[in-house]
Order: structure tokens, then sequence, then C-alpha cells
């Protein structure tokens, strides 16, 4: 196995027809804007892994800027033995070490290879999301907890819930406590990838017609992500779990999509309020690594 990086053009031949996700298609370098384009391939020429890496500080640190893609994990063949697919992320994280002196990154909760990071000199913390299994035939609601039941019934007599253009989607409300350029790239991202792939806006009114709630939702690698979301906290009960179960309720009819990803939450009682609808928890590895020797390296360092 053998990685290297390519250019964006590049990137766009070696990924054509191939089913890499969202976060490692043309689409993320040219929204990240300084990425690292990796490829590995084996002795016969085959594709055998995809990482587009966004860069920060220059160039120096693998992390993302701004959350603009749910995960930034690599993407290797799953028709490769699985000894070469251990190959292919390793091979694509040495590389990553040795073009940068800092790393950062989400995996993402299918991401298999978590051996061939830390072979590499990884540190893997643990992360977590919450995840509703979609089953043909089962409705999903049959999950929710009665509270979460309650609340639907209580905001579905007083709202409507509509599909709505995906940039009437207010993401000033959405990305609270992040500076303008945050809210901005993020305005961009929902925006850029909405022209790709299927998304999703509903927006909650009430019957003055005054918007009291909207949720984005992307369809990607076999999972509708609940990208953002917000809410009127002066408005009645229960517009949350409305959207939320709207949100459910479309992604079960979309052809392919098995789950529904809520991202996760550290704080507690977000947390709690994606349980309610059944939504259990996922974990990923977030790889983290610093050169050793690097200024500011501290007992954490890899590598």
């Amino acid at each position: 196995m053998d990685s290297d990086t390519v250019s964006p053009d590049e990137l766009a031949k070696v990924v054509a027809g191939l089913p890499v996700q969202v976060w490692n298609s043309p689409t993320a370098a040219e929204l990240y804007g300084h990425t690292l384009n990796l490829v590995c391939r084996t002795r016969a020429g085959r594709t055998a892994g995809v990482w587009v890496v966004p860069l920060d500080d220059g160039g120096t640190a693998a992390r993302r800027p701004f959350r603009l893609l749910p995960y930034a994990a690599p993407w290797s063949d799953p028709g490769l033995h699985p000894v070469d697919r251990h190959r292919a992320v390793h091979s694509m994280t040495q590389a990553l070490m040795a073009r940068v002196d800092s790393a950062e990154l989400p995996m993402d909760p299918r991401f298999g290879e978590v051996a061939a990071l830390s072979e590499a000199g990884a540190e893997l913390l643990c992360r977590h999301t919450r995840i509703l299994e979609l089953r043909e035939g089962r409705d999903p609601r049959t999950a929710y907890v009665a509270t979460a039941r309650n609340h639907i019934r209580a905001a579905a007599r007083r709202h409507t819930v509509h599909n709505a253009p995906l940039d009437s989607f207010d993401f000033s409300r959405a990305v609270v406590g992040q500076p303008a350029p945050a809210v901005a790239a993020r305005r961009r991202s929902g925006l850029r990838i909405g022209r790709e792939e299927p998304a999703l806006c509903l927006a909650a009114t009430d019957p003055d017609g005054v918007c009291r709630g909207q949720v984005f939702v992307l369809l990607c690698d076999g999972a509708a992500v609940l990208m953002h979301s917000w809410f009127d906290r002066t408005g009645a009960r229960g517009v949350p779990s409305l959207l939320v179960d709207e949100a459910i309720t479309w992604a079960q009819r979309q052809p392919g999509t098995e789950v529904f990803d809520f991202e996760g939450s550290v704080l507690p009682s977000i947390d709690r309020f994606m349980t309610g609808f059944g939504a259990h928890a996922r974990g990923y590895p977030q790889l983290r690594w610093i050169r050793s020797g690097r200024p500011g390296s501290d007992a954490g360092e890899f590598g």
C-alpha cells in the first residue's frame, strides 16, 4: 500500500464512481478550502482508500476549523480483504502524520479500523452519538417514551410542520455561542451540500404563521444526520420533539437510510432528550496526535 496527496481536481477523478462518504468527497475539499487529500493505492494501482483531511493553523494541524460535515474518518474500499483495509488506513494515517504537526479528527460510528490508527501512533478518545435504527415495516414511534409522545401531540395541536427551502434555515439561531465566521461557514456549507446530497429543512409554524423552530437533516452514508436545529423557547412546549419526529418519519421513507443519527451531545439534558426517541449510544473514536518534540507538547503527545 502506498499513500500520497492529490489535488482537488485529481481527487474528483479518483472518487468518481466510488461510494465515499460526503466528508471524503470533492465537495468536502471545496467547503473546507484547505485540505490534505490523501489517496492510498495498491501495488496494482487500485484505489484502496481516500481521506480528505481538513487543515488549520496554516496547514500544520489536521482538524476542522468549523464543524461543516458530520465526521472526518477515512474511507477504505469495503471490497478489500480486512487485512488490506487495515493496511490502507494505516498507510494514510502515516502519510498524514508525516505532513502535519498535530491532528484532532472525529471518526464516525461505522468506522472499523481503529487498530490501524493506534498502530500508527494515534491516541484515541471515545466520543458518542445517539443512533435510532430505522427498520422497514417497523414504526419508529414504538421506541419513543411517553413524555416524547405527549410533547409531540401537544405541539401538533398548535403547530404545522412543513418542508422549507434550505436557504430559509436560520443558522444564526442554530449555531449558538460561535463567532460570526462560524455561522457564515455553516450556512455556506449547508446550502452547498444541499445541492449535492439529499437534505431536508423542516419548519414548525404557529397559527399566526410565526416560525417556532427548524431542523436541518443531511442524508449521507446510509444515515439521516441531524446537523442543526433550533426552537423558540418562548413558544409552546413540544416543538423540538415534533420536528424530530417529522424528520425521523421522513428519513424512514428514504431508500437506503438505515439509521437516524442525532450526532450526540455532551450536554446531559440534550442527551436525555435524544434517548426519549429510543436512540442508543454509539461510540466512535476521536483521533488525537501531537508530534513529539513539538513546542507546547505535553503528556498527551503521541508519535
